[in-house]
């Protein structure tokens, strides 16, 4: 088990990327707690094969930070890289709780706990042509 802590400012998904890069983690799961002063999250849209881009940050009358409320996600390899596949759960002061496809640009604020569950062996991605993703593969 690996755990870490990400402080002011670290994007979520390339702290996980590179700390399952420095241990070697070819398959895994993870969890995190904390907080984050913006997010940009995806969601799959079938009919175009491809992911709806969408960014929180705290409106007005908000606290800075949108409280991450759940991130779980697993850690494959896809053609030698480490593949982050993850899923967030945020909600701020006065806002109702949004979520999606955990991406690059969801920044921490003020800080975030990180649980990395390494496993045997390796999980892999396959690209699957018909939904343009890259699916697990066993």
């Amino acid at each position: 088990m690996i755990v870490a802590r990400l402080d002011v400012g670290e994007d979520v998904l390339l702290s996980i990327k590179a700390l399952a890069e420095e241990y070697n983690v070819t398959a895994g799961m993870f969890n995190l707690i904390g907080a984050l002063e913006s997010a940009k999250v995806g969601f799959y849209d079938p009919a175009k094969r491809t992911y709806r881009l969408v960014k929180f940050k705290p409106g007005f009358g908000d606290v800075r930070a949108l409280e991450i409320l759940s991130c779980v996600g697993n850690i494959a390899q896809r053609e030698e890289e480490v593949v982050v596949h993850g899923h967030i759960v945020l909600k701020g002061y006065q806002r109702n709780t949004q979520g999606g496809h955990l991406l690059e640009g969801c920044l921490v604020y003020p800080t975030a706990e990180l649980t990395l569950l390494k496993a045997s062996g390796t999980l892999r991605r396959l690209q699957d042509n018909a939904f343009n993703l890259a699916l697990l593969h066993f």
